[in-house]
């Protein structure tokens, strides 16, 4: 995780503890430009004011929403605490603080192909908390491929074992697109699939595969995006189907 770079504002420390976020883990800071980049854009300004007003000006906007050029994206931040998170949403004003047993988190990990050629990846979650609190974070923050899996991780260890417990109860534990229960794992446009006839589900380019037996091949094919609290789902399934089997 990364440390913290300066001591915590007045506000954060005063959210932290209104909402018994507990110890600090990591601080993110946005993520800037190398120096090439950065000189080409000035050029691009420059060269876009000069010959072309209006859309140089469009130009200079779009740019005043990087932490380069901007103090005010720039100050912003991405706390992770012990029992929850604060950020600075990348667009708009405002501080969000959420806890791990109350969010409902979505993750979105897509990689432009350009030209049959790997480019960049894109870090998009978003964390729904309860009444209006909401943010979304991505790859504005540096170490997306570090917050990302250890937010799920946080909240995998902050509602897995409700979750599990409230479905062996015989409750039935809702996930976005999915819910699970002691009997099966329903999806919003299948039904319901009984345990014993899940041969797996697994993750694939940005999909949540879902197989049955009897070489019947795809049950369900769901994005990723659609899933709440995805690692919790997983964990959740993997217990529940690996009892419905052994039942």
């Amino acid at each position: 995780m990364a440390a913290a770079p300066k001591p915590l504002s007045p506000e954060v420390v005063e959210l932290a503890a209104a909402h018994e976020l507990g110890a600090l883990e990591g601080t993110f800071v946005p993520k800037r430009l190398n120096k090439l980049i950065f000189a080409l854009y000035i050029f691009m300004t420059i060269h876009l004011l000069v010959m072309f007003v209006i859309p140089g000006l469009l130009f200079l906007w779009w740019l005043r929403r990087t932490p380069d050029f901007s103090r005010k994206q720039a100050a912003k931040r991405l706390h992770l605490f012990e029992h929850g998170l604060i950020v600075n949403p990348q667009s708009g004003d405002g501080t969000v603080a959420i806890r791990w047993d109350s969010v409902r988190l979505y993750q979105d990990i897509t990689q432009k192909v350009i030209n049959g050629i790997p480019g960049p990846t894109e870090y998009a979650y978003s964390a729904v908390g309860p009444g209006r609190d909401s943010a979304g974070i991505t790859h504005f923050y540096e170490g997306p491929e570090i917050w990302g899996p250890h937010m799920q991780q946080c909240v995998l260890r902050a509602q897995g074992p409700t979750a599990l417990q409230s479905a062996l109860e015989g409750g039935t534990v809702d996930f976005g697109y999915f819910s699970l229960s002691r009997t099966g794992i329903t999806a919003r446009t299948m039904g319901r699939l009984p345990w014993s006839e899940v041969r797996e589900i697994r993750i694939a380019s940005g999909r949540v595969l879902v197989t049955r037996t009897g070489g019947s091949g795809v049950w369900c094919n769901a994005a990723v995006s659609d899933v709440v609290n995805l690692h919790v789902f997983l964990a959740v399934a993997g217990e529940l189907s690996a009892d419905g089997r052994a039942a």
